[in-house]
């Protein structure tokens, strides 16, 4: 049916790209149609309807059908609604009390897949998103509303953020609710406003004095100067004082903190655990099996965008021309030529992973550095971008790891 409707829009459709219609209409059907399976305990399985989950086409074909939906649906009413409008699948429609069941079974006659149900108002009042829809004196006034299965939590002002973000979540909060919300019902918005960050432990100065900021925040001048965020780990005391440091350029960049506590870490085994073979921008080590005469423990650190059996195929690939000295391009066919030793590519393991390119090399660096020396199998140049502080810390914490503990009493 998507693309049945997507063909017939191709006129529009046209005007938006040079891709030739059939090109595009193949394209289109692999996205939504044969690029519709996922893994799960193993597993792989076909979706039969609907949109391919987590495809980033499907919200917008979805808003497509949506449109055609209704606009179908309309042509075919006798008595048309007054109004009509939606927000991704809600529907809000002011019709004649006689024409509301024809209207329904109209919506759901579009297809047997799609249903709907309905709500009507009561007492002159109507929920809708956020929203509270209400007759008053002959208009439709809104005001916020929360769900009753709304637990009216925020973030709690005592929680270990930074203040810059539980202020500015509270903000956030007050500004979207007042915005919704006509001018009628803005006492009584504030006063909602007040008993929703009491219950997250705001104190009650911060909440006037947040208030008050909302009410004069357009007159505020953002600055011309656009700056560059880099994200931090936030650490409680320490992050506040690196902001008013001067140890970074602040006029060109900005500190944005993060947590180390996210949804991920704690619900990390929602999905199929990868192999690590088949894991991708990874840092990784191989460590020497050496021969049949000699044992060797030193161990090569590297890293890879592919996928770790790609990279460890191309490392046996160079092992067969490691006595070449052009093709000797790691440190790892180099230590094998000179010394004759084998790699045990079977005991190969991934370090940690890392999406983001500047990151995984960085990341490559300091685990090279973290590898005792006697050991270590990298070039020097692989750490030569290294920051001297990193250097310091590692070297440090290694120190004290390998020390022996003893004990004075005094």
């Amino acid at each position: 049916m998507a693309l049945d409707i997507i063909r017939n829009k191709w006129t529009i459709i046209k005007e938006h790209t040079n891709m030739p219609k059939q090109l595009f209409m193949d394209i289109l059907k692999f996205c939504i149609e044969e690029n519709r399976y996922f893994k799960f305990n193993d597993t792989v399985y076909t979706q039969l309807r609907g949109m391919p989950m987590g495809s980033p086409a499907s919200p917008v074909i979805a808003d497509i059908i949506m449109e055609e939906l209704l606009n179908n649906t309309i042509e075919k009413l006798v008595h048309k609604p007054r109004i009509m409008t939606k927000y991704v699948d809600d529907l809000f429609a002011i019709v004649k009390h006689d024409e509301i069941q024809n209207t329904l079974n109209a919506l759901n006659t579009f297809h047997k897949n799609i249903k709907f149900t309905i709500e009507m108002e009561e007492e002159g009042k109507l929920s809708y998103l956020d929203s509270m829809v209400i007759k008053r004196d002959n208009q439709l006034k809104l005001i916020w509303y929360k769900k009753p299965t709304a637990s009216g939590r925020l973030i709690n002002f005592y929680s270990k953020h930074p203040k810059s973000m539980i202020m500015n979540t509270a903000m956030s909060c007050i500004r979207r609710m007042l915005q919704i919300s006509d001018d009628v019902y803005h006492q009584e918005i504030r006063q909602e406003i007040f008993s929703l960050l009491k219950l997250n432990d705001f104190p009650e100065n911060i909440i006037r004095t947040l208030i008050r900021r909302s009410m004069c925040a357009g007159n505020l001048e953002k600055s011309v100067t656009p700056k560059t965020f880099k994200s931090v780990i936030y650490v409680p005391q320490l992050s506040e004082r690196l902001i008013k440091s001067n140890c970074y350029n602040n006029k060109q960049f900005r500190i944005a903190h993060k947590p180390c506590n996210t949804l991920k870490n704690m619900f990390n085994k929602t999905k199929s655990i990868i192999p690590p073979m088949e894991k991708s921008n990874v840092i990784y080590k191989i460590p020497c099996n050496g021969n049949n005469y000699e044992a060797c423990r030193s161990i090569y650190v590297g890293t890879t965008k592919s996928k770790l059996k790609t990279r460890i195929a191309q490392h046996k690939s160079d092992m067969k021309h490691c006595h070449n000295l052009n093709n000797q391009k790691t440190a790892l066919t180099a230590h094998c030529a000179s010394s004759g030793h084998c790699p045990n590519f079977e005991k190969a393991s991934v370090l940690q992973q890392q999406n983001h390119y500047r990151k995984r090399l960085t990341l490559e660096m300091l685990h090279i550095i973290h590898t005792p020396p006697d050991i270590r199998l990298n070039f020097k140049t692989d750490t030569i971008n290294v920051a001297h502080l990193y250097r310091h810390l590692l070297t440090t914490k290694s120190t004290v790891q390998n020390s022996t503990p003893t004990r004075t009493d005094v």
